[in-house]
């Protein structure tokens, strides 16, 4: 058997700090953060709380982490999408609703958790700023949408209404799949860029 020489366990196993991470977010999108305890996430973990504490000083931190890097990570995606260029103004319109929903698929339990953090009773339990990040996700959008004007697919002065429209939509759609209500069909971003687009057209 391959030896992982990060984890020192097998190759592919998840190290402790790896380990306490994705239970805490499996925890907490079931519980939410006031009802989980760090002993509920060391015990889910299979470490001591002195081990968890090793890794992470308090559950803020742990939390904190945990948005930071997930909040990161889509934001890295999206802003990929709009470095890389590729496609017309409509198909990139298009990539941006799909990253979001391949974001969502691949980590449900965290956007389960951010959403009933963003919306729930513990919205100001955890100091982060969610209004730098909403702002910078909102620029690229709007950024996007100046190019879907540009190109004569809707209606000059509306790129910022399209905005609006647009991640009204997708977190209609995100909150109905986080719930077990809907899927990610195929062709559902086109669906929704284009219907967006139809509405606006000049």
């Amino acid at each position: 058997m391959a030896i992982d020489r990060k984890t020192g366990g097998p190759q592919g196993a998840l190290s402790t700090r790896e380990r306490i991470i994705k239970e805490a977010i499996t925890i907490l999108s079931e519980r939410g953060y006031d009802a989980t305890s760090v002993r509920m996430i060391a015990e889910a973990t299979g470490v001591t709380k002195p081990a968890l504490y090793y890794h992470f000083d308090s559950k803020e931190s742990l939390c904190h982490h945990i948005i930071s890097s997930g909040l990161e990570e889509f934001r890295g995606r999206l802003r990929g999408m709009d470095e890389n260029g590729a496609g017309d103004a409509l198909e990139q319109l298009t990539m941006a609703v799909r990253t979001h929903f391949d974001f969502c698929e691949a980590n449900v339990e965290f956007v389960r958790f951010l959403y009933a953090l963003t919306f729930g009773p513990d919205r100001n339990k955890i100091n982060y700023d969610f209004e730098e990040y909403d702002n910078e996700i909102n620029e690229l959008l709007v950024e996007l949408f100046g190019r879907v004007s540009e190109a004569g697919h809707i209606r000059e002065g509306k790129k910022e209404d399209a905005v609006r429209y647009v991640r009204g939509i997708i977190s209609a759609y995100v909150m109905d799949h986080v719930d077990g209500n809907c899927h990610f069909h195929p062709g559902l971003a086109e669906t929704i860029g284009s219907g967006l687009v139809n509405g606006l057209r000049p």
